[in-house]
């Protein structure tokens, strides 16, 4: 009687946890199906430890798959804003262009001298965007050649404080070189030169007039240092983040220069990141009070 009995209740605990292992077996199966089309799935018990692991790998999933598509869309909505951007920076020097030439071929321009410059002007511009649009195409790429040579810094940066020495005055900002001596650093002089000089355009651009933009060369440990202060709005500290994203330009009053200055299409900080990184280093932002501070660090040679 006692084997019978337990017969019959072994029986009915088998029916029971058969009717549990099919229900489950359905329900993954109706999750694994939201998995496949990018439907969230929600956490839920199962009859056996091993079902439950079945279970929480499919939330696991599903969660990674959710954070991958909201990042796609991030990304994919930051890609059309750049282009837009992109499109209206090559469009406003093209109209321009279009404008000033009809004025000349016409014979309607009492002042061709100053028109000519302009033409200048925004064909520079033109050629200055579309060099950072190759650059950030060969950078994304991974095609960067660097042709590195033990540099020093304090000549690099003081050469290219000469050379912006007229565009600073030309917007009334002045510029100044703190520099120690012996700091060298392995590089690739043309294409670093490019990373400092998209820094120190910028810092020309967001100054105000009658202010200085500080260039100093420093070493701190192991790497060398190169850090461009100027005395503008400063960046909002909720961007600093993305700062150097290709296409920021900001929501704050850094957003655009100052009055008479063009602004650009947001490409050169993002390339000075990629540069300098490609040489083993780092750059970073920071809000100084009185105005921003970028700041370039290497390894020393």
């Amino acid at each position: 009687t006692v084997t019978a009995v337990s017969g019959i209740v072994a029986v009915g605990v088998a029916i029971l946890l058969s009717s549990a292992l099919s229900r489950d077996a359905r329900a993954l199966g109706r999750d694994a199906r939201r998995l496949g089309a990018g439907e969230a799935v929600a956490p839920a018990d199962r009859s056996t430890a091993e079902l439950d692991d079945v279970q929480g790998e499919l939330v696991t999933s599903s969660e990674r798959l959710l954070r991958a598509r909201d990042d796609a869309a991030r990304a994919e909505q930051a890609r059309h804003e750049l282009v837009t951007r992109i499109a209206h920076d090559l469009l406003a020097p093209v109209a321009s262009i279009q404008a000033i030439s009809e004025m000349l071929e016409d014979g309607l321009s009492t002042e061709p001298d100053r028109h000519a410059r302009q033409l200048g002007a925004h064909v520079s511009r033109l050629q200055s965007l579309v060099g950072d649009l190759f650059e950030l195409s060969r950078i994304d790429a991974g095609t960067l050649a660097l042709a590195v040579e033990t540099v020093s810094l304090t000549d690099l940066a003081s050469d290219l404080v000469a050379e912006h020495g007229e565009l600073a005055r030309t917007h009334d900002v002045s510029l100044a070189l703190s520099a120690g001596t012996g700091v060298t650093a392995a590089l690739d002089a043309r294409q670093f030169s490019r990373a400092l000089v998209n820094v120190l355009i910028n810092a020309i651009e967001h100054s105000p007039a009658g202010g200085t933009v500080m260039v100093a060369i420093g070493a701190e440990g192991d790497d060398a240092v190169i850090s461009v202060r100027d005395q503008g709005p400063g960046f909002d500290p909720g961007e600093l983040a993305m700062v150097f994203e290709a296409g920021w330009r900001g929501t704050s009053a850094r957003s655009a220069p100052r009055v008479g200055i063009a602004g650009g299409a947001g490409l050169g900080l993002a390339i000075t990141r990629a540069i300098v990184e490609a040489h083993g280093g780092s750059a970073s932002a920071k809000d100084t009070g009185g105005g921003a501070e970028v700041r370039l660090r290497v390894p020393r040679a």
